[in-house]
């Protein structure tokens, strides 16, 4: 079972904050003991997320603790970033024409994006313009 404020979504627990934040400071933002930017390493998990903040219809993106550490390869390297270790994705999870960073227009932070039925898409990590709540598992 999840303590408070977690909550179980799918098969983890998750505490989703409405501060809006950057992409930078959410990975800073899950400061209960054990807690960090939630990770998504299956595609089940990633849905289930998904459809439950559908239905929360605040209108927010959330950053998720998806990283990109190689800008200069065509589509990146997108890790899974939990306590310091970077995990490669193992399924493809952006959405169409995503992700669409390059080495010049960096956008190496990773968030559930309202604007298009929340998939994923990534995102500069410092963009006022999309600062977004953030979505903490432990």
């Amino acid at each position: 079972s999840c303590k408070e404020p977690y909550q179980k979504i799918g098969s983890g627990c998750y505490f989703i904050s409405d501060e809006r934040v950057s992409g930078n400071a959410a990975f800073a933002s899950c400061r209960d003991p054990g807690a960090y930017l939630a990770n998504f390493e299956t595609l089940e998990e990633a849905m289930s997320m998904t459809l439950f903040i559908q239905k929360k219809k605040t209108g927010n993106h959330y950053y998720v603790g998806g990283r990109n550490i190689n800008r200069y390869r065509q589509n990146g390297d997108w890790r899974w970033i939990k306590h310091g270790k970077a995990t490669p994705m193992t399924y493809f999870a952006f959405a169409e024409g995503q992700p669409s960073g390059t080495a010049k227009n960096e956008e190496d932070c990773m968030f559930f994006y309202a604007n298009n039925r929340y998939q994923f898409y990534d995102i500069e990590c410092d963009n006022k313009g999309y600062y977004g709540g953030y979505i903490c598992e432990k």
